[in-house]
């Protein structure tokens, strides 16, 4: 039973976090992501990590229990040539928990937009506006889809301000306030531009209302709500062997900023499927993200130094993190949530967290590196 003091606004915090990461729905409004009628079989081949050892900063030599205890993981799986290698749960969590993945979601919007192009239902090269005319006459009105794709909007805009929380459903209202959305929000927006329209050099700017904007793009490219169409063109084709489900705003819109909630092996099948020829992810638009991020527009950004001393070229490109020299992208979202997919060697790693802290740098490094372990160990 939910504790009756967990609650919409606090149940993000440490002292609730293990049991509500894996019990969103029970808190918030969410939409189902139905599973697949015919899952995909993830065949077992684990092999020993006695080998793996990661340091920290203080130079502390850590194994993979050690590593996994030190990040606060709930669950971890690692593929390797589309089967496991690796699993484990812990903190009350199993293969079935249902777990929050944060910014993970703007990643998998990202791929549900490549889906929509290579059926010619999106064109990346137009204005949001043509398919949301709703941003018309406020700063979204002339950015294109690959802007809002590649967090190059040219918006000039803080997000922890108390109007875009009370959209998201984040902050409480006070007396006599009138409930918001998302949208809402998002229509009535008045922040300045920091570049022009036209600027081709626009740096790199983290917000997470264009990974929701986006979303909204896709609904009306489709003309389905975002759940069924994730559950149409992901999930159920993918062989989820678990329904997911995603976090709405006061409006029931789709979180697509964060809102997802999904089972580490169907993380894990998601990156499967950025490796596997043939696959649901279009080769085109996995290798574009790869090859086409800015790394220029990334380096100017704050983010540069989440990879300073780990990725080489690290860069930005359709809400997923690359690294063009190493062949991998990341998806990660806050409180430790990670999905790592290495293209080069074919290596896939899921981890779900329930680390105390929203962003925690030295426990992201110490992933980075525990992942380098890893394919050291699995490369052929």
């Amino acid at each position: 039973m939910p504790d009756p003091a967990i609650n919409r606004y606090n149940w993000r915090e440490a002292d609730h976090s293990i049991w509500s990461f894996q019990n969103v729905n029970k808190i918030l409004p969410v939409h189902m992501i139905a599973k697949s009628s015919t899952p995909a079989i993830l065949k077992d081949d684990h092999i020993s990590f006695e080998a793996f050892k990661v340091e920290t900063l203080n130079r502390e030599s850590l194994n993979i229990s050690e590593y996994l205890k030190q990040t606060e993981t709930d669950g971890i799986v690692v593929l390797r040539d589309n089967k496991i290698v690796f699993e484990h749960y812990d903190r009350t969590n199993s293969r079935e928990s249902v777990h929050a993945t944060f910014s993970i979601t703007k990643s998998v919007t990202g791929l549900l937009s490549g889906i929509l192009v290579s059926k010619g239902l999106l064109d990346v090269d137009a204005n949001v506006a043509s398919y949301v005319p709703e941003v018309q006459d406020i700063p979204y009105e002339h950015v294109k889809i690959r802007q809002l794709l590649d967090m190059r909007a040219g918006i000039d805009y803080d997000e922890t301000q108390p109007e875009f929380r009370k959209g998201i459903g984040k902050a409480t209202l006070k007396l006599g306030e009138e409930t918001t959305d998302v949208h809402t929000f998002i229509e009535g927006l008045r922040a300045p531009r920091s570049h022009s329209i036209d600027d081709p050099d626009v740096p790199f700017h983290y917000l997470s209302m264009n990974a929701d904007l986006m979303g909204w793009v896709l609904e009306r490219a489709s003309g389905k709500k975002f759940a069924d169409l994730l559950s149409e063109l992901v999930w159920q084709p993918l062989g989820a062997d678990s329904d997911a489900y995603i976090a709405t705003d006061p409006a029931g819109n789709a979180r697509t900023a964060g809102g997802l909630c999904a089972t580490v092996r169907d993380l894990a099948r998601l990156g499967n499927a950025m490796i596997q020829p043939n696959s649901i992810i279009p080769e085109t638009w996995t290798e574009d993200m790869i090859a086409n991020g800015s790394e220029n527009a990334f380096a100017v950004g704050p983010e540069k130094e989440l990879f300073e001393g780990h990725w080489k070229t690290p860069a930005y490109r359709s809400f997923w993190t690359a690294d063009k020299d190493r062949r991998t992208l990341l998806a990660s979202g806050l409180y430790g949530q990670m999905l790592l997919v290495d293209r080069r060697n074919g290596i896939v790693l899921a981890k779900t967290c329930s680390q105390p802290e929203r962003e925690d740098l030295g426990k992201f490094h110490l992933d980075l590196r525990a992942f380098e372990q890893i394919v050291k160990i699995l490369a052929h």
